[in-house]
């Protein structure tokens, strides 16, 4: 039984991540939590039945105080090197929330500490276990729909996640501690599934981001194309600024088919070009909560010693898309990545 400490009790804890340590308890059990917010220590201490003794204002004074073996971080994005570092130096594994950081030189800070110290990273890629995810790639990894070589992701809404009110809900549209906007949040998902069901790493980004409609320091909406290695595009949208919302068309087009999600109200539909109709393939999974998907990997390469999925280095590499993405947008040209 892994001995887990919380960094972090803002709402994405709360709603996201604590439903599925609630089913994980065969494999950690949650003994200890850090928020500089009392109200937030208060709530989730009551989820999971920590005592005020182990509670915490500062991630530092849990790790120095507990004996933990890995830590499940969901700080706002400018918090996680130093969280993830004092981590790291105390021995202990680690889950994080993506992204990993708000830019380079600190996700290069971490993936150093975290080799140095020999301990585990796991960042939440968690779209990817969500069971209509895991189907489309089984049906393309099965040539149900040929050679892949457009995929496109639009997720256009009014406004962000919010966060809890014990600290402040507005903190992702707030450079300082988000690194960015709906590009670095939202899109973020949607650059690694894109790179997943193209089966193919990105060349080079053209964007455009800006800030349209939401009075705040960081971008409302944002437009990429991706050109593949393989020679197949993505085109993905996001937005915090269409109060009216989009479309929400999410789809895989292959030489001999297409996949689509949440069309007719089905998870997952395939159309097949050589009989012309679509079908539902039922989506599966072992567990249909994302979070406890890839936390139940994760926790096993952890007693296991084998490998976590989506380590430090995949995740720094989406960072460097959605880093070159904000470079294009600046410099209105393509970025080579």
């Amino acid at each position: 039984m892994l001995r887990l400490g919380i960094i972090g009790c803002g709402r994405i804890m709360e709603q996201g991540h604590s439903p599925a340590l609630q089913e994980l308890t065969d494999q950690a059990q949650v003994i200890s939590l850090a928020d500089p917010s009392p109200e937030r220590r208060n709530v989730l201490g009551g989820i999971f039945a920590v005592p005020a003794g182990s509670q915490y204002e500062s991630a530092d004074e849990m790790l120095s105080s507990e004996e933990l073996d890995v830590v499940d971080i969901a700080t706002p994005h400018a918090y996680h090197e130093a969280a993830i570092v004092s981590a790291a130096k105390a021995g202990v594994h680690i889950i994080s929330e993506k992204p990993l950081a708000t830019d380079l030189d600190e996700v290069d800070r971490i993936l150093e500490a975290v080799e140095a110290a020999g301990v585990k990273l796991c960042v939440l890629h968690n779209y990817r276990y969500g069971p209509p995810s895991i189907k489309a790639r089984e049906l393309i990894a099965a040539g149900a729909i040929g050679d892949v070589f457009l995929v496109r992701m639009e997720g256009l809404g009014g406004g962000h996640y919010k966060g809890a009110t014990g600290f402040d809900p507005d903190w992702r549209t707030k450079s300082a501690k988000s690194g960015g906007g709906c590009l670095i949040d939202n899109a973020y998902h949607s650059i690694y599934q894109a790179r997943e069901m193209m089966g193919s790493p990105v060349k080079s980004v053209f964007a455009r981001v800006e800030t349209y409609t939401r009075d705040i320091d960081v971008d409302d909406t944002a437009v990429l194309i991706l050109n593949h290695e393989n020679g197949g595009t993505s085109i993905l949208m996001v937005s915090w600024g269409v109060s009216a919302g989009g479309a929400g068309a999410n789809e895989v087009h292959g030489t001999g088919g297409s996949i689509a999600f949440h069309r007719d109200g089905q998870p997952i539909s395939l159309f097949d070009n050589a009989l012309g109709e679509w079908s539902s393939p039922e989506p599966k999974a072992d567990y249909p909560n994302s979070f406890a998907g890839i936390m139940h990997d994760a926790f096993d390469a952890i007693a296991s010693g084998g490998k976590v999925p989506t380590p430090g280095a995949e995740a720094r590499r989406n960072l460097e898309i959605i880093r070159a993405a904000y470079r294009s947008a600046e410099e209105g040209q393509v970025i080579e990545v």
